[in-house]
């Protein structure tokens, strides 16, 4: 949990917190379910990303946390 306390915008923190509870998802997704619009999800995804938080699975617009405990997280099956 150390990277989530490092997130400075509650968005932010919002898309951290669902992808733990998920798993994965796409930034559609993820804004249906949070009630966010489509727009911020996008610019936090890319925020998240450029900070190494998050990462996209190859081929896919799906996204994943990009570690836990230190550790890559492996793609969902």
């Amino acid at each position: 949990m150390d990277t989530f306390d490092t997130l400075d915008s509650d968005t932010s923190k919002l898309v951290v917190l669902y992808l733990e509870r998920v798993g994965d998802a796409t930034p559609d997704r993820i804004a249906d379910r949070l009630r966010l619009p489509l727009l911020t999800v996008l610019a936090t995804v890319r925020h998240l990303d450029d900070e190494g938080v998050i990462r996209r699975l190859d081929g896919s617009d799906r996204i994943v946390l990009a570690e836990r405990n230190g550790r890559r997280t492996p793609d969902p099956v």
